[in-house]
Order: C-alpha cells, then sequence, then structure tokens
C-alpha cells in the first residue's frame, strides 16, 4: 500500500532532523564565550575563563575552568615592570652623581645579564654611523676612529615607544682582533629629553675590564621620556683612554596609546605556584585593533592555566584579542608551577597593534628552596574577584623535620580593602579550636602546639571586598624551635570596581 510504502521514507527524515538538531545543541553548549570588553567604570561579570595547559597543543576551551574577570587598570602595588637589579658597583656616572639618593632606584650596566628576550618586535634599529636626526643632539658629537679598531659594537633598540615607558639598548662589545685589550670603558651620553631613573646626569659609564680575542659583553641600559619626538643615544667604548669604537641610536616617543601593567609574586619556594595578572586598557581616542598579547617565559617557570584563547608554542604563550575600544579594558591571567631554584625566573609581555608601538613589561621572582623544617606556601582561591564578593586565602605548611615541631603561630598582613568574615585551622582533617584576632589590619592566630614531622597545618582565611585595587596579603610564620625561624610568604589580590 502507498502508505506503507511512504513508511520507510518518514523515518529516515525524522532521524535526520533529530540528528541536526543534536548537532546545533551540542554546538551551541561548547562554543567558547566571547572575549569580554567593557568600560574601565563598568566591569562585566565573570568572562573569559582559565584553562588548564596539561599539554602544548591547544585545546577546546573547558566549559567547567575556573573563571576570571577582566577589567581595566587600576592602582597597582608597583613591582615587577624591570628587569632584575644588579650590582651597582661598576655603574658610575660621568661626572659624578649628584644625588645618587634620589628615588626611584636606578636601573644598572650590569656586567652578565640574561639573554635578551626575542619577542615579535619589529626590527631593531641599529646604526652603523649617526645619521640626520629631526633633533639635534645634546652635547659634541663623537669623532669616528681614523681605522677601524679592535672592538666592534652592535646596538638594538625598539625604534618607537610610547611616552613614559622605557626605552632598553641592548649593546654587545666584541673583541674581534687577536690580542687582549685592557681596561674598556663603555660611556653613554644621551639627549635632555631622556631619563635615567635616580639620576641627574645624561652621561653614564660602565667598566668592562679586559676583553680576551674573541671575546663579547653583553649590557643593557634602560631609559625613559616623557616629551615627544625623537631623542638619541650615543655610545662609545674606549680602552687606555683612546676611543675605539662608537655609534649614535635614537628613538622616537609617541603619545601613549595602551596601558600595560604585570602584577605577581616577588618569591616563591620549589614547589610552589605563581600568578600573573596582566593588565591592558586603551587610553588612546580611537579603537586598538588586531591587539596581540605574546608572553615569554624562562625554563625555570612550567605554565599550568592560563585565560582562555591562548595558544601555546614553545616558551610562549599568545592571544589574539582583536579589537580593544576606546577606554575599554582586558586582563588575562597565567599560572606558573616553579619546580627549581632560580635567582631570577621571568616572564615578559609583549603587546602588538598596528595602532601602537610594540609595548612591554616583565615581571621576575626569586626561586629558592624552602628554609627550615617548615615549608609554607599560599594562595588565593578565587581572583580577580569584584568589589563586594568573597575570596579565601589558603595558607598550607608541612612540617619535613624529623622532629615535632612547636609553637607554630600565624601573623598575616590584611589588605585595606579587605574584612576577615572567618579564620579556620585544619590539622590533617581535624579541626582545631583555635583564637583568631584581627587589630589595625594584622591578623594573629594563636599557637598550634605541635605539628608532627610530615604532617600537614592548614588555615583558610575568608575575606569580603570593600573597595577596588591591587591588595598584598603577607603571611609570616614562627615557631619555638631552637631555630627560630620566620617563614614569609605573600599573594596578591585583584579587586574590580
Amino acid at each position: 500500500m502507498p502508505g506503507i510504502e511512504n513508511r520507510p521514507i518518514l523515518k529516515l527524515t525524522s532521524g535526520m532532523l533529530l540528528l541536526l538538531t543534536l548537532s546545533l545543541t551540542a554546538c551551541t553548549a561548547f562554543a567558547p564565550s566571547q572575549r569580554a570588553s567593557w568600560k574601565l567604570t563598568d566591569p562585566p561579570s565573570l568572562a573569559p575563563q582559565n584553562q588548564p595547559l596539561n599539554s602544548p597543543s591547544t585545546g577546546s576551551p573547558n566549559p567547567q575552568s575556573r573563571e576570571t574577570q577582566r577589567v581595566g587598570p587600576q592602582k597597582t602595588i608597583p613591582q615587577k615592570e624591570t628587569e632584575p637589579a644588579q650590582p651597582e658597583k661598576e655603574l658610575f656616572a660621568v661626572p659624578e652623581s649628584i644625588d645618587r639618593s634620589q628615588p626611584p632606584q636606578p636601573r644598572d650596566l650590569p656586567e652578565d645579564i640574561p639573554s635578551r628576550p626575542r619577542l615579535e618586535t619589529p626590527q631593531p634599529q641599529t646604526r652603523a654611523k649617526p645619521e640626520t636626526t629631526p633633533q639635534r643632539p645634546s652635547g659634541p658629537m663623537m669623532t669616528p676612529p681614523a681605522q677601524a679598531g679592535p672592538l666592534e659594537m652592535t646596538v638594538d633598540v625598539i625604534p618607537k615607544r610610547q611616552l613614559g615607558s622605557g626605552a632598553t639598548f641592548y649593546l654587545i662589545i666584541k673583541n674581534t682582533s687577536n690580542q687582549s685589550v685592557r681596561n674598556v670603558l663603555l660611556e653613554c651620553e644621551f639627549d635632555s629629553a631622556l631619563l635615567f631613573p635616580g639620576r641627574r646626569e645624561k652621561k653614564i659609564g660602565q667598566r668592562l675590564g679586559t676583553l680576551q680575542p674573541g671575546e663579547s659583553k653583553e649590557i643593557n641600559l634602560t631609559l625613559y621620556s616623557d616629551t615627544l619626538g625623537n631623542h638619541c643615544c650615543r655610545f662609545r667604548a674606549m680602552a687606555e683612554g683612546e676611543e675605539l669604537v662608537w655609534k649614535s641610536v635614537c628613538v622616537e616617543y609617541v603619545k601613549k596609546q595602551l596601558e600595560l601593567s604585570v602584577i605577581g609574586p616577588s618569591a616563591r619556594t620549589i614547589g610552589s605556584r605563581a600568578e600573573y595578572i596582566i593588565k591592558l586598557s586603551n587610553v588612546n581616542d580611537v579603537d586598538l585593533k588586531n591587539v596581540k598579547v605574546t608572553v615569554s617565559y624562562d625554563a625555570s617557570l612550567i605554565p599550568r592555566e592560563a585565560s582562555i584563547g591562548s595558544e601555546r608554542e614553545t616558551g610562549q604563550l599568545k592571544w589574539m584579542l582583536d579589537t580593544i575600544r576606546v577606554g575599554e579594558g582586558v586582563q588575562l591571567q597565567v599560572e606558573f608551577d616553579c619546580e627549581v631554584a632560580a635567582e631570577y625566573a621571568c616572564m615578559r609581555v609583549n603587546v602588538t597593534s598596528p595602532e601602537l608601538p610594540d609595548e612591554q613589561a616583565s615581571a621576575c621572582l626569586k626561586v629558592t628552596p624552602a628554609q627550615g623544617v617548615l615549608d609554607v606556601q599560599v594562595r588565593d582561591t578565587k581572583d580577580p574577584i569584584a568589589r563586594g564578593e568573597e575570596t579565601t586565602y589558603e595558607v598550607s605548611i608541612e612540617n619535613r623535620g624529623l622532629q615535632p615541631a612547636r609553637g607554630i603561630q600565624l601573623r598575616a598582613k590584611i589588605p585595606r580593602m579587605f574584612r576577615v568574615v572567618s579564620v579556620e585551622a585544619h590539622q590533617g582533617n581535624q579541626k582545631l579550636n583555635l583564637r583568631p584576632e584581627v587589630n589595625q589590619n594584622t591578623l594573629v592566630v594563636s599557637p598550634v602546639q605541635e605539628l608532627p614531622a610530615d604532617a600537614f597545618l592548614r588555615y583558610t582565611i575568608q575575606v569580603k571586598a570593600l573597595s577596588s585595587g591591587d591588595g598584598e596579603f603577607d603571611v609570616t610564620i614562627t615557631s619555638n624551635d631552637s631555630d627560630k625561624l620566620e617563614t614569609r610568604v605573600s599573594e596578591i589580590t585583584t579587586v574590580n570596581r
């Protein structure tokens, strides 16, 4: 019969419609959420999310991963944007500094520094001889040597910077001769519009000592400017009072268009985790399009979590942020495991866009073994948060010694933006009956009488955000053991408006 003959066709059609409906539903459920952007005065709800980084390949976003907020820049704790400080004894002013105590502290010209970061930046500007510039350099121009000397100099710098940003000059001095060059001195003279933080002089120098045949030394110098235009530096290397090689390099300073800051810890112990928050905001009068953020990191830092949308490559994480509109901000988050000791474990941020010069920031921390028998770590369970929300600080203490630890006491400095809601302590699965007291933003918890060897003690401190900003939760752990060691750890938390 006709009705019976058409039933298979009807069943097949119904099955195909059902499969199509299920496919559309699945695509909608698992599609990643759009990156949120917003006015600085009106931040959005939690978005985008963090995702774990368990393999070099970038997988699809995990809809159940922890969420983070994205906001514009706020007042931050000053730190993290400089290269690691180096001894100052070899750095001197020419003439001698008038006021060496003037803050902020100067960045030095170290004898040995880590290799300069190779981020995706425009081709650095290197000049083998002086060129005509729109602005006449201050001071006399140096006279080129009559003939090629035994030293070779290269100078690299990003040729365009924003007002208030640092221009870092990377120098390499190499002995290309077959004889030693003794008493090598490097001098730098720069225009009046450039500033070496903490010093008034416009001419500084560094002694490099003896360069053996084929030996090279690498030095970097960071200068700042708040004046628009081209500003130049002139470098020369001398030996025994004779000028052997020199170069003149200029940087163009343009109007500031992007605010960039990095917030994170300055010290961690081996086995702990370091969390960094990267804040960007468009302070220009036009939209910033095709914004790309690249985070490079040292081998001693192992990335474990990052804001959704990141692409992982060897030693790098990248985000394509598309457009950041006028007055809008974006916030990214990265967490690293600290698995080996390092004097300076650094991460560097490079932001590029066709509408602005490359902007860079960096943050370094010191990774050390745990001191004494107590290994103390701290983390916040939710960061960043909005004003009026709550987060919890977890402080874990492990007794790695062979004997019980006695009289363990916690003292914490609570950021002024927070109010303490509750404090609990657990030893294993047992809740301890301790007395917390808060006085002028300082929390003191009564001592734990004894913590056996290989045992854990865990404090949970719940706080509520009363105002916005970046606050550092600073914990000090003491004990009554004979060594009387103090252990200090800290965690920075961001509260958005």
